[in-house]
């Protein structure tokens, strides 16, 4: 875990970050219209590209002001969710993304092909007008194709990467399981985020591929939804379209508090059959063999602290949940409880919150990817005395709405015994 200073210290660099690429490319933007020698067409461009840049500007502002400054503002509440469901929403996203990231690639290339000049002009000899033409003309190549390919890497992620649901199956060892329960299939969902960048005939595509699995129970890890205004009720009404033989349970997650739909959420669920646990279990008995589930509502990173320091901050009054006759399992959004989890004896945590990063660069054998920055545990199977975690991949997007190298996954957990 990074520590809050070094947090707050990133997420201001990037939003820096955002606000300087939108300067570059709204620069780059006015000096070519002012090279154009159609007036008409100058015009035309002109005012597309300041709307444009206007409503990304506007798109931008408004969400720390819903959050910050002005969250009880009915008017400003209604232009967001107005915002929300607009076919706007999506290109402005990848736009941001796309921009940011070529922004980053030309200053490099540029800075690169400055300090090479610099140590050229140490050197006795200078170029000859037609090898710096040639030069100049390479750069320029090279700063096109470079600025070019993280539009192409965005366009990928979201068309193909950012969809392409996948049913990823695990082998859990569990401690000391019983025969019985040797071979029982979890199904995991989590991280759907119905939004404009999930709209509702994609969840209905997840419920669907999720259906065609053979599962023992399903499990839901919170974050139906993004923020207020999404379409929470028929996302919920999609999801609980999936069954388990033994039944279906689950979580909240961090954007269930966010928009304030916590409540709601637990309600629209339970309608359909689903038990969402807040900070309680549910026992059941599986041919002889007990199994207790216990959910809790999304636990928050104590502020200030780091992981291991933090964690008995983490599932208060879930002591009293757990049963020593039975294996085990918790339900919990983020994953850093699973520290807290492991004292308490619980066999296999299930979470999900990371996304796996949604954009992952390997490196020498070592994953990168932005979800570091919040919890060591990423994506993938974890062990700890014994005790299991799994973080899954989840299915939906936030913030940018792509995936590299991070496919979306429906997981299929079968036990094993250990």
């Amino acid at each position: 875990m990074f520590p809050a200073w070094l947090a707050a210290l990133i997420f201001f660099s990037m939003l820096g970050l955002i606000i300087l690429s939108q300067v570059f490319w709204f620069w780059r933007a006015h000096r070519f219209l002012r090279a154009r020698r159609s007036a008409w067409l100058r015009w035309v461009v002109a005012i597309s590209v300041y709307l444009w840049f206007a409503g990304v500007l506007g798109l931008f502002l408004l969400v720390p002001l819903r959050w910050f400054w002005l969250r009880e503002s009915p008017v400003l509440v209604t232009l967001l969710w107005q915002i929300r469901q607009s076919a706007l929403l999506v290109p402005m996203g990848l736009w941001i993304t796309a921009s940011m990231f070529s922004f980053l690639v030309v200053i490099f290339v540029r800075s690169t092909a400055w300090l090479v000049r610099l140590f050229r002009r140490t050197g006795k000899r200078g170029a000859t007008d037609d090898v710096a033409v040639e030069r100049r003309h390479f750069l320029q190549t090279a700063t096109y194709a470079a600025g070019a390919l993280p539009f192409v890497m965005v366009g990928y992620g979201f068309l193909i990467g950012r969809q392409n649901y996948q049913v990823h199956e695990v082998e859990v060892p569990i401690l000391n399981l019983p025969p019985q329960l040797d071979g029982l299939r979890l199904l995991q969902l989590t991280d759907v985020h119905a939004s404009a960048y999930m709209p509702i005939r994609e969840v209905r595509r997840i419920a669907d591929i999720a259906r065609e699995v053979d599962a023992d129970l399903v499990l839901h890890t919170g974050d139906f939804l993004t923020t207020l205004g999404d379409p929470l009720e028929d996302a919920v009404a999609e999801l609980a379209r999936v069954e388990g033989r033994y039944g279906s349970f689950g979580c909240l997650g961090n954007h269930e508090i966010y928009a304030g739909a916590s409540e709601a959420a637990t309600d629209l669920f339970a309608q359909r059959g689903v038990r969402i646990l807040r900070g309680e279990n549910a026992g059941l008995e599986i041919d002889d063999a007990r199994v207790n589930l216990i959910g809790v509502d999304y636990q928050r990173h104590p502020p200030k602290l780091s992981l291991e320091k933090g964690k008995k901050y983490y599932l208060r009054g879930v002591e009293e949940l757990v049963r020593q006759n039975a294996v085990n399992i918790l339900l919990s959004h983020n994953p850093n409880p699973f520290i807290r989890a492991v004292d308490l004896g619980i066999d296999l945590t299930l979470a999900g919150h990371t996304h796996g990063g949604q954009v992952q660069v390997e490196i020498l054998d070592t994953r990168l990817s932005p979800a570091r920055f919040m919890t060591p545990f990423i994506s993938g199977l974890y062990e700890r005395q014994g005790r299991k975690l799994y973080v899954s991949r989840g299915l939906g997007t936030v913030g940018a709405p792509i995936r590299i190298n991070v496919p979306p996954e429906i997981t299929l957990l079968t036990l094993r015994r250990g």
